[in-house]
């Protein structure tokens, strides 16, 4: 018994020209063709893997970016952090020089000076208040400047600038007041923060003001709580508008002033 050939199967293209030609018929192999259909899928799928992968490498290129952007605002940060150590340290070295200068301007009365025979009749209880209100002036409560608080105190932050202070809004021009007894340690002009002033107060105060107009104190003059010290203004690098920017420090350190300032809700 003969066996049948199988045939070949094609599958056939006609072609029809837009002139008069004749058409044509191009017959193909159904395998070549299943063979350049397969090819077709095969680079298809790499085009569409090949994306994804893209994507993917994009999204860790942009995730390393992000990260190199946190490292460089902590290296920025700890910068700043070691900037405010090195201006401690020049803040004790001037509280030093400002002692020292003070040395000599204190009288200390002798025991042998004092009368005896009146001792029963001071008035213990006037001596009470001035002492307290001796410690009241000393320590910085007075609000320096009639205004809106536009900022609070933040120390906290690890990616941001830290504010260690308080940002009180009003005119140019509107008069700071001392925020208690002390004595100017510094009264001039720093790129950030413009006309700047520093008072030193008793019990381990000091107080800080700046974007001044201009000062109108100078350095080792004594100043008394609620005198007008300086002008609010707008100067330095780092301000927005019309403001005083204000710090307390108590030991070296930075204290958020609201726990000090008087009648604070009234200016909020």
């Amino acid at each position: 018994m003969a066996h049948k050939k199988h045939k070949l199967k094609y599958i056939s293209f006609l072609m029809i020209p837009d002139n008069k030609n004749e058409p044509k018929t191009l017959k193909v192999k159904k395998s070549v063709l299943m063979f350049f259909l397969s090819g077709l899928l095969l680079i298809m799928v790499l085009i569409i893997f090949g994306a994804v992968s893209y994507w993917k490498v994009a999204e860790i290129a942009l995730d390393y970016t992000r990260l190199e952007e946190e490292n460089f605002k902590l290296r920025k940060s700890m910068e700043k952090i070691n900037e405010l150590e090195r201006d401690l340290t020049s803040m004790k070295k001037m509280d030093q020089k400002i002692r020292a200068s003070l040395d000599g301007y204190v009288k200390v009365v002798n025991s042998k000076d004092i009368d005896t025979t009146k001792i029963t009749d001071l008035n213990f209880k006037k001596m009470t208040v001035d002492q307290e209100k001796t410690i009241f002036n000393s320590v910085p409560s007075l609000m320096p400047v009639e205004g809106f608080i536009t900022r609070g105190f933040d120390a906290s932050s690890l990616f941001a600038d830290p504010h260690l202070g308080m940002d009180i809004a009003a005119a140019t021009g509107t008069p700071v007041k001392a925020t208690a007894d002390g004595v100017v340690v510094f009264s001039g002009w720093t790129d950030d923060g413009g006309y700047v002033l520093i008072l030193k107060h008793d019990y381990g105060f000091m107080s800080v003001y700046k974007h001044n107009e201009c000062n109108l104190v100078s350095p080792l003059e004594k100043v008394i709580r609620g005198q007008i010290i300086a002008l609010l203004g707008n100067t330095g690098k780092i301000t927005s508008g019309a403001h005083l920017h204000f710090e307390i420090w108590q030991d070296n350190k930075p204290i958020d002033p609201i726990l000090y300032l008087e009648e604070i809700e009234n200016h909020s």
